[in-house]
Parts: C-alpha cells; structure tokens; sequence
C-alpha cells in the first residue's frame, strides 16, 4: 500500500510543541508517513515538511488577525492548494481554531479525513460556533476531561486523549526545590503580545530588583532582538520555559496553556493578560466563563490571581507576587490545586493515545 500521507497544520508554540510530540508518536506507528504542513521547530525537528512561515500563522486576538488578513488569506489558499493537488489520508488541526477550521471543511469537501487535535474552546466562547466545529472535522480529540460531555451535548463527537503537556520528561513530576529570589516573568510568545505585556512587567521587574529579588523575562530567542525588547538589557532573560518555570519561586503568567504549564511544573503563579481595547471589548461580550485560567476553568475556583485588560496594574501584581512567596498558606493552597489538576487531566500518554486514534481512523477509511 501507499504510505499514509498527512497535512497537519499548528498556528502558534504550544501548538509546535504538541505538534512535535504527535509527530514522534505516529511516525513510531507509520514509520513511512509523509507529513506536511505548517509547523515551527519542534515539528519541523522530527520531520514535518512545512509549506509555509509558521510565525506569519503566530498571531492572536480579533484586531491583530485582522491587521494580517492578507497575510492568512494567502496562506489558507497555499494549504488549500496543497490539499487540492495532492493525495492526503487525513488533515490535522491542531488548535488554531479560525484558521484550522476552514482549512478542516475545505479537507472535508475533498473527501479527506479531517481531525481537530485539541478542540476550540467553545465551552469558553459559547455554543454558538457548535455547527462550525460538526462542518469542519470528523473526528475531535479533546485534552480536557470535561470537553467531551460539552461536545456531546452540541451534538458532536469527540475523543478525550488527556493533555499532551504530561507527555513532556520534565513534567513527570511537580518541582519542589525552588529559588525563592527568583520571580518568572512570561510575557508571551508572539510580537503583539510582548507590546501589550512589557509595558506591564517591567515596572513590576523594576520593583522586584528594589526588593532584593531575581526578575527573569522568559522570551523566545527569535523575539529577544526585537527593538521593543531593547530596554530589558538590564534583566535576565531566560529562553526556556520549561527551565524557568522548574527555578522559579514564583511567576507572573500570561493566560494560555502557559498558566497550565506552570501549574503542572508546580511553579506558584499570578496570571494576567492584555490586549488592544477592540480585541477586548469583542472577546469580553463573547467569553461565558466567570475564569479565564485554565487552572481556575478546570477546578472551577479562583485557585490563581487574574490580572486582565484595566485590572493589570503592575502595583496590585507586585503585591500579590510578594504575598505568595511570604504567605506559606497561599503557596501551599496552590500547590496542592496543582496535585489536583495532575489527576484530572489523567497522566500521560496523551500524544501516543491520539496517534493510535489517528492510525485507526485513517485505516478505516482506506478501507
């Protein structure tokens, strides 16, 4: 038989980083796929043939999407060129909702398999994109416990993997042994995320160093050499996540799967997030949850601070940094919410049990 042939397509680092890990598992299944698309680094490192620049696709909120409309336009008609012209088993998604679930209906009208890994976070924005999701994919892989009796109730059929973050070594474990002088700052991993969150945390930074205390910026190394980077030369900066967040005595978090990176990493952590007043104002009448966390979401309580849009003031941040690293009960409080989230999410093996699904799912329909 012909060797199975995949487009996969991640928009953003958690994405490449997920993506990676599925990769590794279906070639360990298919050794002989072929696998194309859009990816970063890591799915690109175990050999994702990418067709297109993967941070032209790393871009989030309402208006900066729309400042670089022209920009995904071409590419979802590049991909959709590439589905056209070539013999695909299946298309992948992996999160990228508004991008991916176009691209996942235009797979479908071609008589492709289409599979979304990690489903849009509808239980966040409202049901009202349910009939999106059912015309766009086949099949939903979920990474969320509660994901699949939500999906279920919109009259859509899905899978629950568990979480792909518990497939990462360093995360096997939750750190204990941690530098209590040394405070995590993540402003993010995308350009317009850094200008919106930089002018936030360098006034906390300023003030850590007042108190005697250890800011690092945890920023990616593609981003560091940006200019409005230039004025961190007086910080440290750290390029890995993951090795920050296993240092760090506390962390000042912008919402994502990062806030649930930190959680799992064990790191004790106040979360916050800015964006343009557009981007807000269209997102705040459109989210239904009284949480934007993933930790809160997930253990249905105000387990970590939330910082967002006006309420980011970096003096009430700062206050709530010192506070966690004096007040024992608030650190122990969060580490074992943290205990928690590990047993909801269900272990590891995420990335080989999606893998397994993908391979049967692909088999059927040669069949």
């Amino acid at each position: 038989m012909m060797p199975k042939r995949i487009f996969i397509v991640a928009g953003e680092m958690s994405g490449d980083i997920h993506g990676a890990l599925l990769i590794a598992q279906l070639r360990k299944l298919m050794p002989d796929c072929i696998i194309e698309g859009i990816g970063g680094p890591a799915m690109q490192e175990q050999g994702l043939q990418s067709i297109a620049d993967f941070s032209s696709l790393n871009v989030s909120g309402f208006w900066e999407v729309v400042r670089k409309y022209s920009t995904l336009s071409s590419i979802l008609t590049q991909c959709k060129a590439s589905l056209t012209n070539s013999v695909y088993d299946a298309f992948i998604g992996i999160d990228y909702p508004g991008f991916n679930m176009r691209l996942g209906r235009y797979a479908r009208s071609l008589g492709i398999l289409s599979i979304c890994y990690i489903a849009p976070q509808l239980w966040a924005w409202g049901k009202s994109r349910a009939d999106m999701v059912k015309r766009s994919y086949d099949e939903l892989l979920t990474v969320l416990p509660f994901e699949d009796n939500f999906f279920s109730e919109c009259g859509i059929q899905s899978k629950f993997v568990g979480h792909p973050l518990l497939d990462r070594p360093s995360l096997q474990q939750i750190t204990i042994n941690r530098d209590s002088t040394t405070i995590c700052l993540m402003p993010g991993s995308r350009k317009q995320e850094l200008a919106h969150h930089l002018p936030i945390l360098i006034p906390i930074a300023n003030t850590l160093l007042k108190a005697n205390l250890a800011p690092v910026f945890c920023i990616p190394k593609q981003l560091v050499h940006l200019p409005i980077c230039s004025s961190l030369h007086q910080f440290d900066i750290m390029h890995s996540t993951s090795e920050l967040m296993q240092e760090a005595g506390v962390g000042c978090v912008k919402m994502g799967t990062s806030t649930l990176e930190s959680a799992l990493y064990g790191m004790p952590f106040i979360s916050y997030y800015s964006t343009s007043f557009l981007s807000y104002a269209i997102s705040r009448n459109k989210i239904t949850l009284p949480y934007i966390s993933l930790p809160n979401i997930l253990l249905q309580r105000p387990l970590i601070p939330e910082y967002i849009q006006g309420n980011a003031n970096p003096n009430a941040m700062v206050t709530a940094i010192q506070d966690i690293l004096h007040q024992s009960q608030l650190r122990q409080s969060q580490l074992d919410g943290f205990m928690e989230l590990r047993s909801l999410l269900g272990g590891s093996g995420a990335s080989q049990r999606a893998a397994q699904l993908i391979m049967e799912l692909i088999q059927e329909r040669r069949k």
